[in-house]
């Protein structure tokens, strides 16, 4: 016969200004008794990994161990009381018994004890008559007060808006939201022994910038006191990467925080992580090699195999991914012609023709509002009526020269730029190309940005003079690459939603 749980630790209580007003009666009762209701010393000899691990030397032994953990389950009959306790490392039962303990320590169990509550339990490893191992307490502590409850432990939390915004009670109560947090942390550190073991080194470059380069994106605008100045948070930190190139560093990579003003939906977040890395003397060629690499090595990682399922779809990242140039997505997919149209009114014509070709539903995703050039249109196009049916990991090569201001254009179509873009399942997940490295050029570029800005782009590049002065100094030919953290978790977790990668994503406040 199971035993009952006890009345006084209810999972959840079925008033919660109640239980909160219990819990604060326990609180004040225990610290009018002497007590310490959050010491600092708790006076842990073993993880609870390392009790199981070794538990039947430790049990062979009768050796005590101190345990510290959340308590996570109470259930009690009689004399006799069954817990749960939890740390980082893994959950034991523990074993409360009248006769192995002092009176007042079994009764203080029931009157001042919840769920929730942080324990320190002295006690000596034993198997319960099902062959569960447990630890049978000689003694324990109370070390932390939990004055809320926890969530139903059988039902999780199940509301979207409190998971994200409460992720604290998200990662107690859903042992999903925990595996891919501690994939995520995997993950970044592989993808730095992937990068470190090439002989790349890792730097940091500013977070406050002066001009906000190296994307297309609109920053966020903060104000420095001391100095009197408007500084922005960084879109990209490509501008300052290639600084370094300029200055002799050959491999360089950063992880780096990145924040873009822009929309928030199941794929972005204002504030994300990147890697970019340079590489001195490469191409993109050997970029789409070394992502293949990369990627695939991840994936084998996590499901010990190149292929997982992801969305109903089965997608392959075994070596070579198929490969696919801009113009001809464009044009399989509308028609378009990019190499025979390649100006903006042009364009913007036979995107109005190529609308009314498909159903209404479709063109409600395509907007001209805010899109004044030709790069802004080809990428509008591309993004709503091309990327999305893109499954496989397929990398997108030789976008128009417009499109990306800091590439190199192909040496046999200089309309081109040296580029790829590896799309799965219809995100882009990476993006690199052979860097801009002729000063002139470049400085043209920023100029036709900036034409394009006192035409309302807001999301054209600013002028960065001291960059242009760098490369006068001379770059090395180089490629650089730039990876969402973010956007390559969602895909290798199975999750719909950027969300659920991001342990605090930005939400509207309250």
């Amino acid at each position: 016969m199971k035993p009952k749980a006890m009345a006084a630790n209810p999972i959840i209580a079925a008033n919660p200004i109640e239980e909160s007003a219990s819990r604060l009666s326990k609180l004040e009762r225990i610290k009018k008794s002497g007590a310490n209701p959050y010491p600092q010393w708790t006076g842990r000899t073993h993880t609870i990994a390392n009790v199981l691990e070794n538990f039947d030397v430790l049990a062979a032994e009768q050796k005590e161990v101190v345990i510290a953990g959340r308590l996570r389950a109470l259930r009690g009959q009689g004399g006799t009381t069954f817990g749960n306790l939890e740390d980082a490392s893994g959950r034991v039962q523990v074993f409360f018994r009248k006769d192995n303990l002092p009176a007042d320590l079994y009764l203080r169990l029931e009157k001042e004890i919840d769920l929730g509550d942080f324990l320190a339990v002295y006690g000596k490893l034993m198997t319960t008559k099902t062959g569960e191992k447990t630890v049978l307490v000689t003694s324990w502590r109370l070390i932390s007060k939990a004055l809320l409850p926890l969530p139903d432990k059988f039902h999780g939390l199940a509301d979207v808006e409190m998971r994200y915004r409460q992720r604290y009670l998200d990662l107690l109560a859903n042992p999903e939201s925990m595996r891919i947090a501690k994939i995520r942390s995997n993950v970044v550190k592989w993808i730095r022994e992937f990068f470190d073991h090439r002989d790349f080194i890792e730097v940091e470059t500013p977070i406050l910038q002066a001009i906000p380069g190296g994307a297309s994106a609109r920053p966020f605008k903060t104000h420095h006191n001391a100095l009197d100045v408007d500084l922005y948070l960084r879109v990209a930190p490509e501008l300052y990467l290639k600084r370094l190139i300029v200055g002799g560093f050959e491999k360089v990579y950063e992880m780096a925080r990145c924040f873009r003003n822009e929309g928030i939906d199941h794929a972005h977040n204002p504030e994300f992580t990147q890697i970019e890395f340079y590489w001195a003397y490469a191409d993109y060629e050997m970029l789409m090699k070394l992502t293949e690499e990369l990627l695939g090595g991840l994936v084998e990682r996590i499901y010990g195999k190149r292929q997982f399922e992801y969305e109903g779809a089965a997608l392959n990242f075994k070596a070579p991914f198929p490969r696919l140039t801009f113009r001809d997505v464009i044009f399989k997919e509308t028609k378009i012609d990019l190499d025979k149209v390649r100006e903006t009114k042009t364009l913007k014509k036979e995107i109005e023709k190529y609308l009314r070709t498909i159903i209404h539903v479709q063109q409600a995703t395509f907007s001209f509002a805010g899109f004044n050039s030709f790069s802004e249109l080809a990428d509008q196009l591309y993004k709503y009526s091309c990327r999305p049916k893109i499954i496989q990991p397929t990398f997108i090569t030789d976008y128009p020269a417009e499109m990306i201001p800091l590439a190199k254009r192909k040496e046999d179509d200089q309309s081109k730029i040296a580029t790829m873009q590896l799309v799965v399942n219809g995100l882009e997940i990476c993006k690199a190309y052979n860097e801009l490295n002729d000063p002139i050029d470049q400085e043209e570029r920023f100029h036709e940005q900036q034409a394009l800005r006192e035409r309302g782009a807001e999301e054209a590049m600013w002028f960065d003079e001291d960059y242009v002065i760098a490369l006068k100094h001379g770059m090395p030919p180089t490629a650089g690459f730039g990876m969402g953290i973010d956007r390559l978790l969602q895909v290798l977790t199975g999750s719909h939603n950027l969300k659920e990668v991001i342990l605090f994503p930005t939400l509207r406040p309250k």
